[in-house]
């Protein structure tokens, strides 16, 4: 064990002055005997740290694709071997919205530059469902496959983002009043546009003498994680309940994730104890509720009610 934390050591000093330092090695086995997977991997120095990334691809699949996978050991502690010159790593299997669909368990040995697997297995973070690697193949060069490296081995932290926004108008018929009827968000890292930028409508135009009355871009932790995310202001139903567009931030991944589900949440409530976010909307004498929740990293519809406000 004394000399694995030497060598954790010895690596950070080395990464503090590293400079486009990549190793990559990768292998091909068998899930229960029956399923054909494939992992390619990358490690590089990022912002003082080493960080590994790579892609998970089932090649017998229907529709086979790359599926990103970042070592991450969040929520658990990583097994440190007390043998020499082998590795335990744990990573998590992202889709390309951020849910996460997968976690993978490997251990190796590193002898002289050979990658060397010794054992490995894939879970289903819902159901629990293992699956055990066998029949390892070594893979020295990046398969025919690979997308290239992932962005999160160059992503920046968190606080290198910076987002602006622009109302647009418009006039109504007799040109007397000013309205706004869309926002633009730019999303800017280390001052460089983001193609996650956008434009969306309104849900109603706002009158321009609203525009400094309200918060149209905020930053707020929406997931419960302790890191801030993103809620853009899209105005009001015509029951008056706000809506607003929504990007949750995953510091694993380093990229923001636009949550599709939560522009069906009007009128937001956050239950930090819970971790739960409510929806009320208004249609006549009825309250609609839906309460939300993050399930692997998905926004999920976990409950739905209705209350009458009839007298």
């Amino acid at each position: 064990m004394r000399k694995i934390i030497l060598a954790i050591m010895m690596l950070c000093a080395v990464c503090a002055s590293a400079q486009n330092v990549t190793e990559q090695h990768g292998f091909k086995a068998m899930l229960n005997g029956k399923t054909a997977v494939e992992v390619f991997l990358q490690t590089v120095c990022n912002d003082g740290d080493w960080r590994t990334a790579g892609y998970v691809y089932y090649p017998n699949a229907k529709s086979p694709a790359p599926i990103l996978i970042v070592e991450n050991w969040s929520g658990e502690s990583p097994v440190m071997s007390d043998e020499d010159d082998v590795v335990d790593k744990r990573f998590v299997e992202y889709q390309p919205d951020g849910e996460v669909t997968g976690l993978l368990y490997i251990t190796y040995a590193e002898v002289e530059g050979d990658f060397q697997m010794m054992k490995g297995s894939w879970k289903n973070p819902t159901t629990g469902k293992v699956m055990r690697m066998t029949n390892f193949e070594e893979m020295r060069e990046s398969p025919d496959w690979w997308p290239g490296s992932p962005e999160v081995l160059s992503a920046p932290e968190r606080d290198a983002w910076r987002f602006l926004y622009k109302l647009e108008d418009k006039y109504d018929e007799t040109g007397d009043s000013e309205w706004m009827n869309s926002i633009s968000v730019t999303f800017e890292v280390d001052g460089m546009e983001h193609p996650l930028s956008f434009e969306e409508p309104l849900v109603n135009s706002v009158s321009s003498d609203m525009e400094e009355t309200l918060d149209w871009v905020i930053e707020k932790d929406i997931n419960f994680d302790g890191v801030s995310d993103l809620m853009v202001y899209l105005g009001v139903t015509n029951n008056a309940q706000a809506v607003y567009k929504a990007f949750v931030w995953n510091p694993v991944t380093r990229q923001f994730y636009d949550v599709v589900a939560f522009q069906n949440i009007e009128e937001p409530t956050f239950d930090t104890e819970n971790k739960t976010i409510t929806s009320v909307a208004r249609d006549g004498m009825t309250l609609y509720i839906d309460t939300y929740k993050w399930k692997n990293g998905k926004l999920t519809l976990v409950e739905s009610k209705e209350e009458s406000q009839a007298e």
